[in-house]
């Protein structure tokens, strides 16, 4: 697959939120001698893992962008993006996955995006530091004039 364009953004605020719960969780752990807080030590930690960047990649057909060391990845074929356009999300619409008014969100850090308003009517929002880039990069590849 050749790339147009690659960038990762690292999401240096979620993984020390996500790494100071779990020393904190640690040390209740440690105090309480109790087992189960390692639970959540553990997924504190699977979390800062998976959301510690985000990649997004401009192929030749599609787009692509997975978090951290890409376990799983998402891809939209250029075909069904009908627009691009950068934008600026509100903090309340927060990091990770999520679900905003009218639209799903991918990010880990900062407040801008990309929206993609898709053929089928949903739009997705793809987090970045480089929103202009990321859009030019769309309009080049053809797609989302």
């Amino acid at each position: 697959m050749v790339i147009a364009y690659h960038h990762t953004q690292r999401g240096v605020w979620i993984m020390a939120v996500l790494l100071a719960a779990a020393m904190l969780d640690a040390f209740v752990a440690w105090r309480s001698g109790q087992w189960s807080p390692l639970v959540a030590l553990v997924a504190l930690i699977a979390a800062a893992v998976v959301f510690s960047s985000l990649t997004v990649e401009v192929g030749a057909t599609e787009l692509r962008w997975y978090f951290g060391p890409g376990f799983w990845d998402y891809r939209l074929p250029f075909n069904d993006i009908q627009n691009v356009a950068p934008v600026r999300n509100h903090w309340w619409n927060g990091f990770g996955i999520r679900m905003g008014p009218g639209f799903r969100l991918y990010n880990v850090s900062g407040f801008d995006a990309v929206e993609l308003r898709l053929k089928s009517g949903e739009i997705r929002r793809i987090g970045t530091d480089d929103p202009q880039g990321l859009a030019e990069a769309l309009k080049s590849a053809g797609r989302g004039g």
